[in-house]
């Protein structure tokens, strides 16, 4: 029985080097992502396309440890039909239950994502509006870094936030082996429960940033173009201030995404049992990093309020 193992097990190892190797050369055909080379856009452009073969990576060691604990399983029930006593058929059940899990692991990280996207409209941007800050001053330095960044950077936190949902579902998968002694981190427990669902909010936080936008301004695409109502005798001043504008709201927006994914992560820790991380603190990180995401419409709204739109700032 060990013998059949090992060579299993030296099996599995050997295709999983290949598919690794495969993996590898699929990355090193693809066509070279464009842009301008040499910046830090350029930079944050190629890190979110080497992450673009992550998934996959994820998929076949998941495949593969999924057929170890099917072995481990029937290697627990012969065990536990030989000595009863000794030995409890839970044990295989729960190998069975996660090696189950780990080799459909696209169908539960859909169910996962699906539970936090029943047809959602996705966060999208208009657009910024960076023309009209020329030159090497600093209004100008701030409008050429975000336009170079800004939306790579968006894309790249949109990559991370999928590949941390794909490893808190796998986490929550293997948890199915440990007992319930071990409390939140239980099969059952509240902190495995909630590490499957905030795994799901990340597969799908697109959608999600798009159901608060929409729940709170009617619409989940950002109006981020900035301009100013009242421009008499500001000439080119005017158009300057405008891109700057653009820029600040582009950066602004780039720390809402933040601190909205990081919400997950102390939701997450909540159940955990971490005590540094309270309910109050991922609810404010939520819908602050919402709030900073649509800056432009909470501008337009106190605007409003207020009785200035006529000379303020107006975004569309």
């Amino acid at each position: 029985m060990i013998k059949n193992i090992r060579e299993l097990a030296f099996f599995y190892l050997t295709s999983f080097c290949v598919l690794i190797s495969a993996n590898t050369a699929l990355a090193q055909e693809k066509p070279s992502p464009t842009g301008a080379s040499g910046t830090l856009g350029k930079a944050i452009e190629n890190a979110g396309n080497s992450l673009s073969d992550v998934p996959g990576l994820f998929t076949a060691f998941s495949y593969l440890f999924g057929v170890f604990l099917g072995i481990a399983a029937i290697y627990k029930l012969k065990q536990h039909v030989d000595s009863p006593g000794n030995v409890s058929i839970w044990d295989s059940v729960k190998r069975f239950a996660a090696g189950g899990a780990f080799f459909a692991l696209p169908t539960v990280l859909m169910a996962a994502q699906k539970t936090f996207d029943p047809g959602l409209t996705t966060q999208s941007f208009t657009g910024f509006l960076y023309s009209g800050a020329g030159g090497s001053g600093l209004d100008a330095m701030l409008v050429k870094l975000m336009k170079d960044i800004g939306q790579h950077l968006m894309e790249f936190m949109s990559v991370f936030a999928y590949l941390a949902g794909i490893i808190l579902v796998m986490i929550g998968i293997s948890r199915l082996l440990k007992s319930e002694q071990d409390g939140p981190r239980g099969p059952a427990g509240m902190g495995t429960i909630m590490t499957f669902l905030m795994g799901g909010a990340l597969l799908a936080s697109p959608e999600l940033m798009g159901a608060f936008s929409s729940s709170m301004f009617d619409t989940s695409v950002v109006t981020s173009k900035g301009e100013l109502k009242y421009v008499e005798g500001l000439a080119d001043g005017g158009r300057r201030a405008n891109a700057v504008i653009a820029a600040i709201i582009a950066f602004v927006a780039i720390l809402g995404w933040i601190s909205f994914l990081r919400g997950f992560f102390i939701m997450r820790g909540i159940a955990e049992g971490d005590n540094q991380a309270s309910m109050m603190a991922g609810v404010t990180h939520l819908l602050g990093g919402a709030l900073a995401v649509n800056l432009g419409p909470v501008l337009n709204a106190i605007q409003a309020t207020l009785g200035i739109a006529a000379y303020g700032i107006k975004f569309s």
